[in-house]
């Protein structure tokens, strides 16, 4: 059992030598403007934003993302999404697209509901720092693939890349 685990390590290290970690944080906020809905007045109450850490695993053109959202307000709420997609670098420029499982508590009456999310980022990379948008939308499996045009996240993120 030792040397299996030592032969793991001796051929997963060189593979970690290539990968990229980021650690962050991201603001999003449940935008209508996205969803084709009018917005007479913008309410930036704090309810309407979601906080919390992000981080990236990036290996290639592989990317896992794990991302865990506080909502708080008269509706308070933790939601987490875990993603694996694609992420591709041009120059400056990082564009990646993932699905994922998602999950969300709420703390008013104690539900928890489960599904799945598509989430794009597009990031600006200045050295180990990126400062990029997200925008996630809830995506059903049922009968085929459709996403729920009726409600996203769009925000912004700030990520550190070891």
């Amino acid at each position: 059992m030792k040397k299996m685990l030592l032969v793991a390590f001796v051929l997963l290290l060189p593979v970690a030598v290539f990968a990229e970690l980021g650690v962050g944080g991201a603001v999003l906020y449940n935008s209508p403007v996205l969803v084709g809905q009018k917005v007479s007045e913008i309410d930036l109450n704090v309810s309407k934003f979601s906080f919390g850490p992000d981080l990236r695993y990036k290996l290639w053109i592989l990317q896992l993302e794990a991302l865990v959202l506080g909502s708080f307000g008269s509706s308070s709420s933790l939601d987490g999404f875990l993603d694996a997609g694609l992420a591709f670098d041009i120059l400056f420029l990082r564009l990646s697209a993932g699905v994922g499982l998602n999950g969300t508590y709420n703390f008013s009456d104690g539900s928890f509901v489960k599904g799945f999310n598509t989430k794009l980022n597009a990031d600006l990379k200045f050295g180990k720092l990126s400062v990029g948008l997200t925008y996630i939308i809830d995506m059903d499996l049922a009968g085929g693939i459709h996403w729920d045009l009726s409600s996203g996240l769009l925000g912004a993120t700030i990520m550190y890349w070891f």
